[in-house]
């Protein structure tokens, strides 16, 4: 039947203002997210919904800081869904109700909406299922609208709601009466404690009914039942000595929240479930979360949700060195297991164990005798168990292992993204918060996990961003502040990164818009194939790049004009530090065979474990610039190796494994073009010969120089890779004038390094840089690097040997200068 629509109920027009209303007061464009939250803010059937599955308003605000549309008005379309879903039923479009909006953000996987609940942990499912039932008014009302202060706060998530009660299993409700506690105190329980009742309590209420009335206060809800997830340690005494009880805890609510983690719980409830080789094994990188599957299967057997055949289980924690702890005599450690498998029969199957680093249990440190033990009791399902393992130690202990492979299932736990790791850190904030005493600001939660994810490559989310959370919260309570806010997590990253805390700081907008000046004050010369290139990462950076890398540019010219020197500082200035960056000669795969050594050798060749040169650097740091140098020296097989890392920004290692190249900027060299060097044939023209020209002139001249090294670089190059690349850029040899900028730059950095190491300062008049040039400094055909020789033999030399004779001493100057057309150093 068609339910009436509430007063209280807002109309579809009101929740659309609503949403943009939040959207504006949080400095953030409107998504389907904030409809979400509007929803959640009301008092009718879609409102309960939502917060049956704890989606307060503030938590679905949060969510939308990291969640956007596919489409630009998505708002508008699932709006008309809603009105569509209406009419369809016989209501009326003009009927539409909360309701039908949120049944059509349940059918929309592409929206904002649907992420948010996928990434909050709800089954959208059920959900969608649920929000369709009371829009055709097959179900009734959740319940009566909010009224009471108490339920007020808790919707409005100032209070946790209220756990649901658990139902009673069929096969609970057939289990014959336990006897009476006297006759029999164990009887009822199976060595897991009775609930007691406080008779005292009662009997003061009973015996004192006109008693004065304390006053009302609001109390948190109480907590769940944890005494029949309890054991008995009179009856469970290796259990109750080296198991942590998981699911008793979770049950008091003492668990850390798991957030993103639905999959990998399902499927273990799935494995657990079977009749044989229920055993599950998690297996992903250190750091990825196998710990918090397992306890949040602990956290969902407790609350009884979607564990229809777990409701009576309980999960113990057990480390593999607490139960190798104190057997060193031979035989003591299988005597341990055979009291392991005594005590989890008496429960009758209703002890589930995880095995934390579960490989220890099968090396070299538990011995062969308790190894095969244990692998018996696996293969006969006396014990059931979960596993968590690294990818290399499952193939190492178990996969090697043809019977025992076969008692587990591995279940991938990969990394979350940078969004669920967002939400799983806000969801774990509070506990930090109340251990250290101090705040969190928003901004400083999402920071700890995007520079963590570019500056700490080498660890997983969410465990690298949590240590930067836990560290500065740490040092601020050391201080005694309050407020953990951006400084401080630029503090803890810039220790454990090395990276300069006023350059974290910085944001990339602000170094994107002057890209040019940063690149400029590295490189001498090229203004223009610099802007080409702050163009094509500004535009990739906005997000017009679809899955391509940030950007990827062919780099031609003669030696020594500057490429290399480029590639650094495109690292220095994204990445900041010349460092991050990956830089392979491609003259030494010249043959087809070669890529093997980039992606890594096929399974049955040696090395395979070992990874490829290129995409395991790429996959530990996947923020950095890759280099190719002098490609036209590769084979054409290895040159078409690349051609999905240009179009995809992926490639395939020789493990299976897909390696992301969308966060890196990838720099290709070659010499193509060098015989047009405008030094051979039109020295004079472009001015590297006597006769003078001016600005324009030259100008031109390099505009032609380039578009003729690009014609050959196009018919040199595959053409399939050379369509690929988001420019083709040619330098041209340096002047005179740019050669004199080198020497310049290079001499204060002489001067730096000097006198921070001797203290002694360095003063060069300008004739000593004429000199330079003249002096070998300067050739048009070699670029800079016969100045770097010049200064070497006739500055840093002469000032070497004054300092070893002690000519010159901390707090002296060395001048540079000229005397009878020679380049003197002397003391001042």
């Amino acid at each position: 039947m068609q339910r009436a629509v509430t007063p209280r109920e807002p109309d579809l027009a009101g929740l659309r203002r609503l949403a943009e209303e939040m959207a504006d007061a949080k400095g953030q464009k409107p998504t389907t997210t904030h409809l979400l939250a509007a929803l959640a803010s009301g008092n009718d059937d879609a409102a309960q919904l939502l917060l049956e599955r704890r989606l307060e308003p503030e938590v679905l605000l949060r969510a939308a800081r990291v969640t956007t549309d596919d489409a630009p008005d998505a708002i508008a379309r699932a709006i008309q869904k809603a009105r569509e879903l209406a009419g369809r039923t016989g209501q009326g479009r003009n009927e539409a109700r909360s309701i039908h909006v949120l049944f059509a953000l349940c059918q929309e996987p592409g929206t904002a909406a649907h992420r948010t609940l996928v990434q909050c942990g709800s089954d959208v499912t059920r959900l969608r299922v649920a929000s369709m039932q009371l829009a055709l008014g097959l179900a009734p009302p959740r319940r009566a609208p909010v009224t009471t202060r108490v339920e007020k706060e808790r919707a409005s998530g100032i209070l946790p709601i209220a756990p649901k009660a658990t139902k009673a299993t069929p096969q609970a409700r057939l289990t014959p009466p336990a006897k009476p506690a006297a006759s029999n105190p164990n009887a009822s329980r199976l060595g897991f404690p009775k609930q007691e009742v406080n008779a005292k309590r009662e009997k003061k209420e009973k015996d004192e009914p006109h008693a004065k009335k304390a006053k009302p206060v609001v109390v948190a809800p109480a907590p769940k039942n944890d005494a029949r997830f309890a054991i008995d340690p009179k009856q469970f005494p290796l259990l109750a000595q080296i198991s942590k009880n998981l699911t008793q805890l979770a049950a008091r609510g003492e668990l850390d929240p798991v957030v993103g983690r639905d999959a990998e719980i399902e499927r273990s409830l799935d494995v657990l479930a079977k009749r044989n080789a229920n055993n599950a094994c998690l297996v992903g990188a250190p750091g990825v979360g196998k710990t918090s599957v397992a306890r949040g299967l602990a956290q969902r057997i407790a609350d009884g949700v979607d564990v229809a055949c777990f409701e009576d289980r309980i999960v113990l924690g057990i480390e593999p060195a607490a139960l190798l702890a104190g057997t060193g005599v031979r035989g003591s450690l299988a005597e341990r297991i055979q009291q392991l498998k005594g005590e989890i029969a008496k429960a009758k199957g209703r002890i589930i164990v995880f095995f934390d680093e579960i490989h220890v249990l099968f090396g070299q440190e538990a011995g062969d005798e308790a190894a095969t033990e244990l692998r018996l009791a696996l293969a006969r399902g006396e014990i059931t168990c979960i596993g968590a393992t690294t990818e290399n130690d499952y193939k190492k202990a178990i996969d090697c292992d043809a019977g025992l492979s076969r008692c587990f299932t591995p279940i991938e736990v990969t990394e979350l993204t940078p969004e669920e790791a967002l939400l799983a850190i806000e969801g774990v904030a509070p506990l930090f918060e109340k251990h250290h005493g101090c705040k969190y600001d928003e901004n400083a939660l999402a920071k700890s996990v995007m520079w963590s994810v570019r500056y700490l490559p080498s660890r997983a989310l969410p465990d690298k961003a949590v240590s930067i959370l836990d560290l500065a919260g740490a040092r601020t309570r050391r201080r005694g502040e309050r407020l953990v806010e951006l400084e401080q997590i630029a503090e803890v990253v810039s220790e454990l990164a090395g990276v300069p805390e006023e350059r974290l700081l910085e944001t990339d907008a602000e170094r994107l818009l002057r890209l040019e000046e940063l690149l400029g004050e590295r490189i001498v010369g090229h203004r223009h194939a610099l802007e080409r290139i702050a163009t094509v990462l500004r535009r990739n950076a906005s997000g017009f790049r679809s899955r391509r890398p940030i950007g990827t540019f062919l780099l031609l010219g003669p030696t020594g004009v500057g490429k290399t020197e480029t590639a650094k500082a495109i690292a220095e200035c994204l990445f900041h530090s010349a460092d991050a960056m990956t830089r392979l000669d491609l003259s030494e795969y010249a043959e087809s065979h070669a890529i093997a050594r980039l992606v890594g050798a096929p399974p049955g060749y040696v090395g395979h474990d070992a990874g490829g040169q290129l995409t395991e650097t790429v996959r530990r740091r996947p923020y950095q610039v890759v280099l190719l140098d002098e490609i036209e020296k590769a084979h054409r097989d290895v040159l078409e190796g690349f051609l999905q890392v240009f179009d995809e920004g992926r490639l395939t290692d020789g493990r299976g494994r897909t390696v992301d190249f969308t966060n890196t900027v990838i720099l290709l060299t070659s010499n193509i073009g060098a015989d047009l060097s405008p030094s051979a044939s039109t020295r004079g023209r472009i001015g590297f010969g006597s006769r003078r020209v001016d600005a324009q002139e030259r100008a031109r001249e390099i505009a032609r120089y380039q578009e003729a090294v690009s014609d050959a670089a196009r018919r040199a190059l595959p053409p399939e890779l050379f369509n690929r690349l988001d420019e083709v850029l040619a330098f041209a040899p340096l002047g005179r004038e740019d050669v004199a900028e080198v020497a310049r730059r290079i001499l204060r950095g002489l001067a730096r390094d000097l006198e921070l190491a001797r203290g002694v300062r360095l003063d060069a008049s300008p004739s000593a840089i004429d000199a330079l040039l003249d002096q070998g400094g300067f050739d048009p055909e070699m670029g800079a690097r016969p100045m770097r020789r010049a200064i070497g033999r006739h500055i840093e030399a002469p000032i070497a040997d004054m300092i070893l004779r002690g000519e010159l001493r901390r707090g002296d100057t060395a001048l540079i200068d000229v005397e009878d057309g020679k380049i003197v150093a002397r003391p001042a």
